[in-house]
């Protein structure tokens, strides 16, 4: 793509109002631009009505707001672990360390048995913690609405924790380690 069809492209989506549909064709520009964003990479854990455990990976965790202590996530609408949060009301944000890619692709999976294999404790909530977590955040759901095809999920932090190590980072589709 020459430099003016691609200036064009970008142009177009610039423009593109908040209601308004991308086309098919721009939905590759548009995952290219997100994943231009470089940000940590989180296993978000929650336990169903029964008491077991669910969790996927996402980059969508944002510190909200710091009084009262806030974090948001974003979680597709199909995700079973949307389900478990629903259920339970609590969620925890693992916020994983460099050398956890492992427990990232794992959990970025559909995979049934997520959790086999991997240590985790039950904190307070119920929430899964995961062993060597870089940081966790222990959230209460307090707000959640719909936003397109998923679900924001305002939690009020009920635990947190920050450890030793560096995080593990995505950046245009693959993961990166901090470098000095």
């Amino acid at each position: 793509m020459d430099a003016t069809m691609e200036h064009a492209s970008v142009m177009k989506v610039m423009n593109a109002t908040m209601d308004a549909a991308i086309p098919p064709s721009d939905r590759e520009l548009f995952r290219a631009v997100a994943g231009s964003w470089a940000a940590g990479v989180a296993v978000i854990t929650s336990i169903d009505g029964t008491g077991s455990p669910h969790g996927l990976t996402m980059t969508a965790v944002s510190s909200l707001s710091i009084d009262p202590q806030q974090f948001l996530i974003s979680v597709a609408e199909t995700s079973e672990t949307l389900r478990a949060i629903r259920e339970s009301n609590v969620f925890c944000i693992n916020m994983l360390e460099s050398r956890q890619e492992d427990v990232s692709r794992r959990f970025a999976t559909k995979t049934p048995n997520k959790f086999d294999g991997v240590a985790y404790t039950s904190l307070p909530s119920g929430a899964p913690l995961i062993d060597e977590a870089l940081a966790y955040v222990e959230c209460k759901v307090v707000q959640m609405f719909k936003s397109g095809d998923h679900q924001l999920i305002v939690g009020a932090v009920l635990g947190l924790a920050t450890f030793d190590g560096e995080p593990l980072l995505h950046y245009r589709g693959g993961y990166k380690r901090l470098t000095s």
